[in-house]
């Protein structure tokens, strides 16, 4: 019998037999677009009670052909690695910044899958380790799973949670998969390919060519460009995480590593109610728990397991009591939406293009399956892309429904005054209304530190007043006020600060070197724990003192 044969043989009969266990349980699976074969047990997808990073690690798995993995640099790796260098330097920070908080947890669910550690990297590259991830097929979350293979491997996905976007279920899922794969070719380069262009294609190349070495298969183009391009991404990804300075990755600002307790619940609750009860950062509560699309949290099969901050047990179910819910409905986490009737002639095309969004975001966001049809009179949301001028003049608080975005406002003689909505801030209002953070402040008597109450009724400075104010504090530069601040002498240290506001795509370094002042002296002045999680709005106080030579 020639060898080809033989490879052939052990190909089908492998194939096969995963085929007839995919059969028995009616599941199959791909993360990407193509159908799939290849199944798993998809009921092991488990949740971690807790995960502490004091805890010992399991046994770890090596496999000789992942071990190889770094040696195995050739053109195409190095084109990566010339890439993520230069041109995608910005997205490679990102990734590495964002790998350590999820590196520990995600490696312990594959040691203990019996996987090697490694296979951590794919979710490098398929998302940055991002639980917003959304691709231009609604692949979603950190392993990046269409709809379909995500509820086969037994993840949640309706109006109110997406398990995709969970690290530990995601990953016991992809997981479930990658063991799936390896069973059926025994090799991982192939099992990777598979997970990008699905299984069925593989093995079509595999039992034509009959090779298993995807070199040469890539080498004959028996793949599309994207998976002949996936293994040399996945390894250069890999060798610059594993050693990020070898290739001047310097200065990251790694995230801390998550760790968290969790507790057992019988009643949906409200999780921004529950973190302000906790007197918790709702943002931070929030990346404990991804997976809850927005403010509430509802039950499954009569249970729903929170996860906390460590060592919290005792004032989250106290929290927890205290901020359960009796109407289950859909309130988004930063008051971005608004409905929309579908008329007739609208497709999800026609709406994505009206609101300038995408396909893909309309369908995860309203829970819409592929296949199925709009019909007249069905009420989507949408993002809120309604003009500042007109939100402003919307007055009844009772006629906005809840997770609808609708700016309140209320006249009460010459004053002007607005209701706090879920998912607003300082920064959000002040913008809305053409006004500044510390005008705002100022007028209702907010201390650093507090934080906005949904609810509360916030005083409005006057137009003239807010648009005078608020055009000379935009137009003044960074250095103007730090010229200016300086100027004003050793007259008071509460005074020797500029304020900074957080814009989009800066972090701690790039507003160091702005202002020329020592990045850990800017850190200390803010009490910064997590350099790399700086939110856009927030607002930084600048040394003046070292600033003043800017």
């Amino acid at each position: 019998m020639s060898v080809t044969r033989t490879i052939s043989g052990l190909l089908v009969a492998s194939v096969m037999a995963v085929l007839l266990s995919a059969c028995a349980t009616g599941k199959s699976s791909s993360p990407g677009n193509s159908s799939s074969s290849v199944n798993s047990n998809a009921n092991s997808n488990k949740d971690i009670e807790s995960f502490h990073l004091s805890d010992p690690e399991g046994p770890k798995v090596v496999d000789e052909e992942l071990e190889n993995i770094p040696s195995e640099v050739n053109p195409l790796v190095e084109k990566w690695i010339s890439y993520f260098k230069g041109k995608g330097r910005p997205h490679m920070e990102r990734y590495l910044a964002r790998s350590t908080r999820y590196e520990k947890l995600m490696k312990k669910v594959l040691r203990d899958n019996g996987l090697p550690e490694d296979i951590f990297y794919i979710a490098m590259i398929e998302s940055g380790f991002s639980s917003q991830a959304v691709s231009h097929a609604s692949a979603v979350g950190y392993w990046q799973f269409i709809r379909g293979t995500g509820k086969r491997y037994g993840l949640q996905i309706d109006r109110f949670m997406d398990d995709r976007r969970d690290p530990v279920l995601a990953t016991q899922a992809a997981a479930d998969y990658f063991k799936g794969l390896y069973s059926v070719f025994g090799s991982w380069y192939l099992a990777m390919a598979s997970y990008n262009v699905g299984e069925n294609r593989v093995k079509k190349e595999v039992m034509s060519q009959y090779t298993r070495d995807f070199w040469e298969l890539a080498k004959k183009n028996r793949f599309p460009k994207e998976t002949i391009n996936y293994i040399p991404k996945y390894i250069a990804a890999k060798l610059i995480a594993k050693n990020p300075e070898k290739y001047d990755f310097k200065e990251i600002d790694y995230l801390p590593p998550i760790e968290f307790d969790s507790i057992a619940l019988n009643k949906p609750v409200n999780l921004r109610v529950m973190a302000d009860k906790m007197s918790y950062n709702y943002e931070d509560f929030k990346a404990l728990n991804p997976k809850f699309k927005g403010e509430i949290a509802p039950l499954t099969n009569n249970m729903l397991d929170i996860r906390i901050p460590v060592g919290q047990k005792d004032s989250a179910i106290a929290a927890a009591n205290e901020s359960t819910v009796e109407k289950v409905e859909y309130i988004a986490d930063t008051g971005d939406v608004q409905n929309y009737r579908i008329k007739r002639g609208d497709s999800l095309n026609t709406v994505a293009r009206r609101f300038r969004t995408s396909v893909a975001y309309l369908r995860d966001l309203n829970d819409i399956p592929k296949g199925k049809k709009l019909k007249v009179g069905m009420m989507l949301a949408v993002p809120d892309r309604t003009p500042v001028s007109q939100r402003s003049a919307k007055t009844n608080v009772s006629a906005t429904p809840r997770g609808q975005s609708a700016v309140v406002g209320v006249a009460e003689g010459s004053a002007r005054y607005y209701i706090v909505q879920s998912g607003d801030s300082l920064f959000t209002i002040a913008k809305r209304y053409k006004t500044t953070v510390d005008q705002l402040k100022r007028i209702n008597n907010i201390q650093r530190g507090n934080t906005l109450k949904v609810g509360l009724k916030l005083k409005i400075p006057n137009g003239e007043t807010a648009s005078e104010n608020g055009g000379r504090n935009e137009s003044r530069s960074h250095k103007e006020q730090a010229r200016r601040a300086a100027l004003r002498g050793p007259a008071s240290k509460a005074k020797r600060v500029v304020k900074h506001i957080v814009r989009r795509g800066e972090n701690l370094h790039l507003i160091a070197q702005k202002y020329n002042v020592d990045y850990g002296s800017l850190k200390q002045k803010n009490k910064i724990k997590n350099p790399s999680k700086l939110f856009v709005g927030s607002m930084l106080l600048i040394p003046v003192a070292q600033a003043s030579n800017y």
